[in-house]
């Protein structure tokens, strides 16, 4: 039914205290991926994300175009939820959640049903929370333009996913986009630290700031 959107998800808190992982998309992700396989505890994958994490906890979509999403994602994804922040497709199948966006980003949003951020990354983040974590690691959280999957995929990755090279609607990302995704992030790491939330950007190569950084091998 055109027009038609579900009922707003209220996230169930089933991680309380316990750390995720939020995989993004960034070029950073090239260096960890192998690193990436071998992580333990909860997962967020961002998108393509699922293309190193199948078996995610979370599968997070916002509005790319559907026939990419639906066709080349979803049915890779071997984990729990998938959740949707965006342009809702009357096509998505039945176990798609869908949540929706609050209107202050620099901030964690308390309710359930909705997420704050103007990027994919920060709106994981607001997830995790809600899932209860209290410690949530970044990983290609670069904010620099390009994403780790267009084009030739890394050898090991292309094995497992049955494809050499991978295509993205939007191969790079206007240096705008991430400007304005930058402004409202030391605001919401403060809020974060007052809420007892640990931000850690394990990205190796980022322009955020806002949030604490550690190299990745502090959390295998």
């Amino acid at each position: 039914m055109i027009g038609f959107q579900p009922p707003a998800w209220s996230v169930p808190r089933e991680w309380p205290g316990e750390r995720c992982f939020v995989i993004c998309g960034g070029e950073s992700i090239r260096a960890q991926h192998k690193e990436i396989a071998r992580l333990k505890g909860r997962i967020i994958a961002v998108k393509e994300g699922i293309l190193l994490r199948p078996d995610a906890d979370v599968m997070f979509l916002t509005s790319d175009g559907f026939d990419h999403i639906a066709k080349r994602l979803i049915p890779r994804f071997k984990g729990t939820y998938i959740v949707s922040r965006g342009k809702w497709h009357p096509e998505f199948p039945e176990r798609v959640k869908r949540v929706t966006r609050t209107k202050n980003h620099g901030a964690l949003c308390d309710r359930p049903d909705h997420v704050c951020g103007l990027d994919s990354g920060t709106s994981s983040i607001n997830l995790a929370r809600h899932f209860g974590s209290t410690e949530i690691v970044l990983l290609g959280y670069d904010m620099t333009g390009g994403r780790w999957f267009n084009g030739e995929l890394p050898k090991d990755v292309a094995k497992r996913v049955g494809e050499v090279r991978w295509h993205h609607p939007m191969p790079v990302i206007p240096d705008s986009h991430f400007r304005r995704h930058l402004k409202p992030l030391k605001d919401l790491a403060a809020d974060a630290r007052a809420k007892d939330v640990r931000i850690v950007n394990c990205s190796p190569i980022s322009r955020v700031d806002a949030f604490e950084r550690q190299p990745l091998e502090a959390f295998l």
